[in-house]
């Protein structure tokens, strides 16, 4: 179980402090983006400017339809919505899983994608990474991965599905340690302030 003081700041009740709260740690977006060369110098970069959350048509559809796969995910597999940050045992990591089950030992992930990936095994690498520094930060051993097609429909985007792809994604213990090394790696050049 996460011990209470673990869960950091809720992202629905005070949006401006869980964003502010995310400065103190990395979190599974910023690991996975971290984690080619190239992606590490533009986190790095990003880390030490303003933050702000970009919108777009895509993240909308996102928005609007994320609860829609969370109630899903939750009658199916027992995942209760999240909008806890989360530190890990490092309380420099971080993360926000989509779901989590009452007995911390699931997670939940939901995606709005324009790509069917057919099943879980063809979840993109940045997604997978993200799935898996959650499942590090959390302690839990399974994910609930759920996705829905999005396609347009006059002019707007519109559901492709009825009802979300899912797929179950376990711990990959060896992912987990590279992806700890690189997270330890760009708190280092971030708490350096670039030094």
């Amino acid at each position: 179980m996460i011990s209470a003081d673990r869960f950091i700041a809720r992202k629905d009740d005070d949006f401006d402090g869980w964003l502010n709260a995310r400065r103190y740690g990395v979190t599974a977006t910023q690991v996975s983006n971290a984690s080619t060369p190239a992606g590490f110098e533009k986190t790095a970069a990003e880390f030490l400017v303003e933050w702000s959350e970009p919108d777009n048509a895509y993240m909308k559809f996102g928005r609007a339809w994320e609860s829609h796969i969370a109630d899903f995910v939750q009658v199916e597999f027992g995942v209760d919505p999240n909008e806890w940050l989360i530190a890990g045992e490092n309380r420099r990591h971080l993360a926000t899983p989509d779901g989590l089950s009452k007995n911390h030992e699931w997670i939940g992930e939901y995606k709005t994608t324009g790509k069917d990936w057919l099943t879980v095994e063809k979840l993109p690498l940045r997604y997978r990474r993200q799935v898996q520094w959650q499942l590090h930060v959390t302690g839990a051993v399974k994910c609930v991965v759920a996705w829905l097609l999005r396609e347009e429909g006059d002019g707007e985007f519109v559901p492709a599905w009825f009802e979300p792809k899912v797929g179950i994604v376990e711990r990959d213990e060896e992912l987990i340690s590279d992806l700890i090394a690189t997270a330890d790696r760009l708190w280092r050049f971030v708490d350096g302030e670039g030094k």
